[in-house]
């Protein structure tokens, strides 16, 4: 995937993530955290919005490998 593909993409799952965040009133990192402690449950869209930040992770990370640690 070319660098202007992958800026494409990381455009649309920050717009995404936006989304998710009004909608629940929380950031992504603690919808992530909170999740993985078992406080929310197994809906689709707590499924689909975790897959949504972790794949904003991976894209992050390889736009900007030095800066994304702790991401």
């Amino acid at each position: 995937m070319d660098p202007k593909t992958r800026q494409l993409d990381l455009h649309e799952l920050q717009q995404r993530l936006s989304s998710w965040e009004k909608r629940y009133g929380m950031t992504s990192a603690e919808c992530e955290q909170r999740y993985f402690n078992g406080e929310l449950g197994d809906s689709q869209d707590v499924i689909r919005w975790i897959h949504d930040y972790h794949s904003y992770k991976i894209l992050l990370k390889s736009l900007r490998p030095e800066k994304a640690v702790g991401v």
